[in-house]
């Protein structure tokens, strides 16, 4: 069946010149497309050569580098962020693909003004080699990695490009062993921490999506603070309440990706979705992978099933 996709009411066309096609398989024989480059999986919506021009990409220093794995609140912390830098709590025009390393070329960049928010979902070590160069500061988004596979599932199933058709279940196979975009969450984390170890002179905030449904006004402000702009509160308050989901969701609908008429951003914007897509059996599962995946790491306990077990208990 073929989908209409669109951005910012526009037919979305996707150029796959170059690209090396992969289609990966679960366990059931359904398989996804993607593209692989220099041994990392991304979504063929990406075009190759802007691909290619990342690590090359010239960066200023007042630039705000948003890292962040797919489905772990991009829109929302790029909304939050942007809102701040213009001092009020109107809503970000266009999509936010248009500060987005993998769509825009280095040109197309170079005209966005200062203060810049860079976003992608590519991992730290394949950022612009100025990164490290600039010190630029960097939001890195975490999400618990569960609800990040619901996420990510659905998006592929409603996506009209991967051409995934694979139960949930099936899909945990992918996303355990890495098979899907940027190499999977666990890898994406796992070579966060070593670009942080690598780099302890630049200066990082770590934007953790639970927390900032918890106590948004909290959040925007930590934000506010980590930019370096003076502090309001009354425009934190604005913003916290501008970029609720609702309203995120309603706001920015005419600039959204849509697959059919559907919006692909915004699904559902809740912490613990988890729990109605995994079964004991699965998050018995689940947990030992994470385990094997993330056993030492500074990450670990955040997600580890102690802390599900503490809130549900």
């Amino acid at each position: 069946m073929h989908k209409s996709i669109t951005c910012d009411g526009e037919d979305l066309v996707i150029d796959k010149t170059g690209q090396d096609t992969v289609f990966v398989k679960d366990k059931r024989g359904n398989t996804m497309q993607l593209q692989m480059l220099e041994g990392v999986l991304y979504g063929t919506v990406y075009k190759r050569e802007v691909l290619q021009q990342i690590k090359y990409v010239q960066l200023r220093e007042d630039d705000i580098y948003l890292s962040a794995y797919l489905r772990t609140g991009t829109h929302w912390t790029f909304e939050m962020v942007g809102m701040l830098l213009n001092g009020t709590a109107e809503t970000i025009p266009k999509f936010k693909g248009k500060n987005q390393l993998e769509f825009m070329t280095s040109d197309e960049l170079s005209r966005l003004p200062s203060p810049r928010i860079i976003n992608t979902h590519f991992k730290l070590s394949r950022a612009p080699t100025q990164l490290r160069e600039k010190k630029c500061k960097i939001i890195y988004n975490l999400r618990d990695p569960k609800d990040v596979a619901v996420s990510l599932y659905w998006a592929y199933m409603d996506g009209g490009v991967s051409g995934y058709q694979g139960t949930f279940q099936d899909f945990l196979e992918l996303y355990y062993k890495g098979t899907v975009d940027s190499n999977g969450m666990f890898e994406n984390l796992r070579d966060a921490e070593t670009f942080f170890e690598e780099n302890p002179d630049i200066p990082v905030h770590f934007q953790v999506y639970e927390e900032t449904m918890k106590d948004p006004v909290a959040q925007v402000r930590a934000l506010s603070d980590f930019i370096g702009l003076e502090r309001n509160d009354d425009l934190c308050r604005a913003i916290a309440e501008k970029c609720t989901f609702a309203r995120m969701k309603a706001d920015k609908d005419k600039y959204s990706l849509k697959v059919n008429g559907k919006n692909f951003f915004y699904r559902k914007g809740i912490v613990g979705d988890w729990r109605n897509w995994f079964t004991e059996e699965m998050l018995d599962e689940y947990y030992c992978v994470y385990d094997e995946k993330m056993a030492g790491s500074r990450f670990y306990e955040r997600y580890a099933r102690t802390k599900v077990d503490e809130k549900t208990s």
